[in-house]
């Protein structure tokens, strides 16, 4: 009996019929936890199901729950796990049990979840903020039903790509998604349909040219890919370490094929179109599915110049037809936007065949010429054209403009807002602020993680606040300081999350003390932390350029200034943690000061200007504080050559203008165009870094060092 009665145990203890966990309880950004107590109601081979206690998901009782979770079992068991592991490797084995839990619960997010740090030791994880279940666990609410049910399998299987994606590239999160939301067609859980989009869990509308997202068309891509390179090749990329289409690239090198990403997916595109396996060496076609064709974007005729514009996503593509009517032709031109790549196919479509493929390739400038040939009256070119998307952990998702033109010369709009901007410096500055664009950018570079050159100092990895990388940053902003001759403290306060995680935070604060210290301080403000809009990203790579390391270094420069001009209340310039988590630094700072403050202005989204010809307008967000400034403030701006523009309200929830205007202090929050918090959130950098514009700064750290001082009460 003690032999057959040991392994009971042994299993009693790895799976108790009732246990805790911690929950994920919604939020994008810090997502709060909760503890959640759940009974033990399946065991399989793979796979534990717990089931929160007094939560039911169908209306027709616990047999109907007890039926669904056995099918979801089966389903692991039998399809979902061994397809997953024999293509990307064994599953991690953390909590040393042998099997995944699912834990049905009302918290789980509307696509289930799979938490990284439960792969974490709970020490570990609280460095991050969250507490950990040490093990392999997927959280789901199992809530579709009926003929919807189907829903919640295919979701243990995304949940489970996931997780065998993270054990080997945590750094992955755009291919990561992909391939999770892939894997249901993959393992035959769901049907093509799911592959452009068509059955969306969330009843999203997706369409050609959308920007690539984790659904739609980007999945038919992930079956493209699969055809043509092998299933293995979707192991591969989930074994590299390169970021977005790099990888890619990366397995076509490995398998000595000459083309490039641009060129799969220039094929992939008229495939999406033509589908046809007899032309370009079945380049242009599907083998296992038939997927619906695109509306065309854009129609003309040959004979007859006219041109248009599209919006195309980056990763999205557009589709135009050109008909023929016997006449003389004029070219085809095309124009992109050139801050992406752009690739194109084109092919010359006759009614009796043979249909033949017509050279196109568009230049670095983003224009692609093509001299179209003679067309009879049931004849036609049909050109499919798209953005590529740049080697980024997370998708792109603009949608920029195509151009394009019958017997038209392309002609861009002129841009004149970085030569305007410019003349205004060369005005307002001696030596055009050369020197001070030179510190700007290097503070700018610095936080956005490019070492500086000759500068000694850790290279910042990310600035997310939560992140223990963070600590980084302080350091950075105490070396821009004495680089400055500034003095520079830190104020540390503890941020504590709703889980009951601490941690210990800075802000980072230069102090010019005034001819009056009887006076109440002026406090110029901007916030140090950036976000990403994947969790994930944000505790790996946020380095959000223009929220907010660019008003980080405008109020740095602009301490340099003040700190040689005298004036009568004290000056605080302070650099502030948390802004992304509820304003938390500014928070702290108005505790410390006691809310004794004269007066409040903060830097937000200050790098990159709106699109001529609004280049030089800056808004001021403020509402009624606004009038409790004296008139010399926007006529600053005005002086050197700005436009600014008076807002009702202060919009940004992660700046502290709000917090101060509730306390009464006169509140200022200054950015360079309105909205646009979620675009600078995941545009890549290089893109952020080509729009960012110096001379702008350099501007406003004239006009707010100057406007301060005169707040400060300059002699």
């Amino acid at each position: 009996m003690i032999t057959l009665a040991l392994p009971l145990v042994a299993a009693a203890a790895l799976f108790p019929e009732v246990r805790s966990f911690w929950a994920v309880d919604g939020g994008a950004l810090q997502p709060t936890q909760v503890e959640v107590r759940a009974r033990l109601v399946r065991e399989g081979q793979s796979m534990v199901v717990y089931q929160e206690e007094g939560y039911h998901f169908s209306a027709l009782g616990p047999a109907d729950e007890a039926r669904q979770i056995e099918n979801a079992v089966d389903a692991f068991d039998g399809t979902i796990y061994p397809r997953e592991v024999a293509l990307f490797g064994p599953c991690p084995d953390n909590d040393h049990n042998g099997k995944v839990i699912l834990l049905v619960t009302r918290t789980a997010p509307d696509e289930g979840l799979f938490f990284p740090f439960d792969e974490m030791l709970e020490p570990d994880a609280l460095r991050y903020g969250f507490h950990s279940n040490e093990g392999e666990v997927l959280f789901d609410t199992f809530d579709r039903q009926g003929n919807r049910a189907g829903r919640n399998i295919q979701e243990v299987a995304e949940m489970f790509h996931r997780l065998l994606h993270y054990s080997r590239d945590p750094g992955e999160t755009s291919w990561s998604r992909l391939l999770a939301n892939y894997t249901p067609y993959m393992c035959g859980l769901a049907s093509a349909r799911l592959l452009w989009g068509d059955t969306d869990p969330e009843g999203r509308a997706h369409t050609p040219a959308d920007p690539w997202a984790s659904r739609g068309w980007s999945l038919l891509f992930v079956e493209y890919l699969r055809e043509r390179l092998g299933e293995e090749s979707l192991r591969d990329l989930v074994l590299l370490p390169e970021k977005g289409l790099a990888g890619v690239g990366r397995l076509l090198a490995d398998r000595r094929d000459r083309r490039t990403p641009a060129d799969l997916l220039a094929d992939f595109a008229m495939a999406c179109w033509l589908d046809d396996p007899a032309l370009a060496d079945g380049r242009f076609a599907f083998s296992s599915v038939v997927p619906p064709r695109p509306l065309p974007a854009a129609r003309a005729v040959a004979s007859r110049p006219t041109s248009g514009a599209i919006d195309v996503g980056v990763g999205g593509m557009a589709f135009i037809i050109v008909d023929g009517n016997g006449e003389r032709p004029f070219p085809l031109t095309l124009q992109g936007d050139a801050s992406v790549g752009w690739v194109a196919r084109a092919v010359m479509l006759r009614t009796l065949g043979p249909d033949v493929e017509l050279p196109i390739a568009f230049a670095p400038t983003g224009v692609a010429k093509l001299d179209l040939p003679a067309l009879a009256p049931d004849e036609s070119v049909v050109v499919a054209a798209a953005a590529v998307p740049g080697d980024s952990s997370l998708f792109d998702q603009r949608a920029l403009p195509l151009r394009w033109g019958i017997g038209w010369v392309p002609h861009t709009p002129a841009d004149l807002g970085r030569e305007a901007l410019a003349e205004l410096v060369k005005k307002a500055l001696p030596a055009g602020g050369a020197a001070a664009r030179t510190r700007l950018m290097t503070t700018v570079d610095r936080l956005s993680g490019a070492p500086a050159e000759g500068v000694p100092g850790p290279v910042v990895t990310t600035r997310y606040a939560w992140a223990p990388a963070a600590a980084d940053v302080v350091e950075v902003l105490h070396q821009e300081a004495e680089r400055r001759g500034l003095p520079v403290r830190s104020s540390t306060f503890v941020r504590r999350a709703s889980n009951g995680a601490e941690q210990t935070w800075s802000n980072v604060l230069v102090e010019l003390p005034g001819s009056d210290p009887r006076r109440w301080p002026v406090v110029l403000a901007a916030h140090w932390d950036g976000a990403r809009g994947h969790l994930s990203d944000s505790y790996l790579r946020a380095l959000n350029i223009n929220d907010d390391a660019s008003g980080v270094a405008v109020a740095m420069e602009a301490a340099a200034a003040m700190s040689r001009a005298p004036h009568r209340a004290p000056i605080v310039v302070a650099f502030l943690a948390g802004g992304y988590h509820d304003a938390a630094g500014a928070r702290a700072l108005l505790d410390e000061l006691g809310g004794k403050v004269s007066a409040w202005i903060e830097m937000d989204r200050v790098g990159i200007p709106d699109r001529w010809p609004r280049t030089l307008s800056v808004t001021l967000e403020g509402g009624t504080a606004l009038s409790k400034f004296p008139v010399s403030v926007p006529q600053a701006f005005r002086r050197a050559g700005l436009a600014p523009k008076g807002q009702s309200e202060i919009s940004d929830p992660h700046t502290g203008g709000g917090l101060a205007a509730a306390r009464g202090i006169p509140s200022l929050v200054v950015c360079a165009r309105p909205g646009g918090e979620s675009e600078d959130l995941d545009t890549p950098p290089a893109v952020e870094r080509a729009r960012v514009s110096p001379d702008l700064m350099v501007l406003l750290t004239k006009v707010l060092a100057g406007t301060v001082v005169n707040l400060a009460g300059a002699p």
